[in-house]
């Protein structure tokens, strides 16, 4: 139960092989495998072990605040109404290899409005990335570690409701949530993990299968921007995209780069802080 949602679906080899008779045996050759397809995966947020959350009181101190604990019930109303007295949209990402600053879209309401509140309770400060798959994505938010855990338990589990838009889709630098596969028709969103898409480019013929397999339909624009950014398409429709890089792509490349384990795990910790970007004062002429 420690272990992540990190399911991956993946294509398998295809392999051919050639008969060659003997004398008086038959064997079979492997005669080599055929390339990789592109690899399909999901975004399922860290599985954390069930046990009881013992709660130090400096942490208790430090988040403390007039605000309720957000369920499922309460959390889309608390959000919208909190999001509506926050003017600011962009947030940096500290790590190791650099600074990465985002933008959150406001016609995104909720996931915009959940994502700034937990930089002001200080949720990310610090937290973790938990999982690196160079040419998909960088994911990172829940932790087992002991601090992450009571955080959740002070501010609320709770999960968000999911907010498509056909205009924000998964291209190279989109910011979106990841979700609970297992009995979640309505596609919730996780209300702490969060990854960056770094992506692969996608040709008009694979992109082509996932609109017929979907049911959808990319503008040229759209198609154009995943043909030469690159992005994770099979993730629109199933995933709330709500904000994206402005600066530091460099940086979250790197960290997509970092070595990992057999399930996406960095084998090195990956710590990023967060904070929210003022906006600039304008200069009176």
């Amino acid at each position: 139960m420690g272990l992540r949602y990190a399911m991956n679906v993946r294509a398998g080899y295809v392999c051919q092989m050639k008969e060659c008779w003997m004398w008086v045996a038959m064997v079979f050759v492997l005669w080599g495998c055929g390339s990789q397809d592109s690899e399909v995966s999901i975004v399922k947020p860290v599985e954390i072990k069930k046990k009881e959350v013992k709660i130090d009181e400096r942490i208790r101190r430090l988040v403390a605040s007039d605000f309720p604990t957000l369920t499922d019930d309460n959390a889309s109303a608390f959000l919208q109404e909190w999001g509506n007295t926050q003017s600011e949209n962009r947030i940096a990402l500290d790590t190791k290899y650099g600074r990465i600053v985002v933008e959150l879209f406001d016609d995104v309401p909720i996931h915009r409005a959940n994502f700034l509140y937990k930089v002001y309770r200080r949720y990310f400060d610090p937290a973790e990335f938990t999982r690196v798959v160079p040419d998909f994505v960088v994911q990172g938010g829940n932790s087992e570690e002991e601090r992450p855990q009571q955080l959740r338990f002070l501010i609320g589990r709770h999960t968000l409701p999911s907010e498509f838009r056909e205009d924000r889709i998964h291209v190279r630098g989109a910011l979106a949530m990841s979700r609970s596969y297992n009995d979640n028709p309505d596609k919730r969103s996780s209300g702490y993990d969060f990854y960056i898409v770094t992506g692969r480019r996608i040709g008009a013929q694979e992109l082509g299968g996932i609109q017929r397999d979907k049911g959808r339909r990319y503008t040229d624009a759209q198609a154009l921007t995943y043909a030469t950014q690159g992005g994770a398409p099979h993730l629109d429709g199933e995933h709330t995209v709500f904000g994206h890089v402005v600066k530091g792509m460099e940086v979250v490349d790197q960290l997509a780069a970092t070595p990992r384990d057999a399930s996406d795990w960095p084998v090195t910790r990956l710590e990023v802080r967060m904070n929210v970007l003022s906006e600039a004062p304008k200069l009176v002429p």
